[in-house]
């Protein structure tokens, strides 16, 4: 099956060092963000390469993902394991943070790979649109959450 790959951008109204404060307390996601019913840390490694954390997803499910690419104020990369109720064998995500104006551009991309053979086929394109939507929803949370100082 062929890898699908996603970007979702925002401009937000908020400085990069604010939103990589929110960015790199890794294992506290869901506390800003009502996309996940959880998020902690797994392990000693909070922050930086290797660090892991567990996402518990809305409205089942769960998966580990560990940072690949960590570059301070610019970076965070992804690699989430394979669980058995998410619907890829694979996934990979990348945040880049750039200056803009008085904001900070924010790009998130998104690789994954579904299962399903050719029913996964048939269903990208919807999942595409889920994930978008939620991709979105997690890049508004992170810029209000940094714009309140959390």
């Amino acid at each position: 099956m062929r890898e699908r790959h996603l970007t979702v951008r925002r401009q937000a109204a908020a400085s990069g060092a604010s939103i990589w404060a929110v960015l790199a307390d890794f294992g506290n996601l869901a506390d800003v963000w009502n996309g996940l019913r959880a998020s902690q840390s797994v392990g000693n490694k909070t922050q930086g390469l290797g660090a892991r954390r567990q996402v518990r997803l809305s409205p089942v499910g769960s998966m580990i993902e560990t940072i690949t690419e960590w570059e301070e104020g610019r970076v965070l990369a992804t690699k989430n394991e394979q669980s058995t109720l998410v619907p890829f064998k694979q996934a990979n995500s990348r945040l880049v943070l750039q200056p803009d104006g008085e904001g900070t551009a924010m790009a998130f991309d998104y690789r994954y790979v579904p299962r399903g053979g050719p029913l996964g086929r048939l269903t990208g394109p919807l999942i595409d649109r889920m994930l978008t939507a939620t991709f979105e929803s997690m890049l508004a949370a992170v810029e209000k959450a940094a714009r309140q100082g959390s």
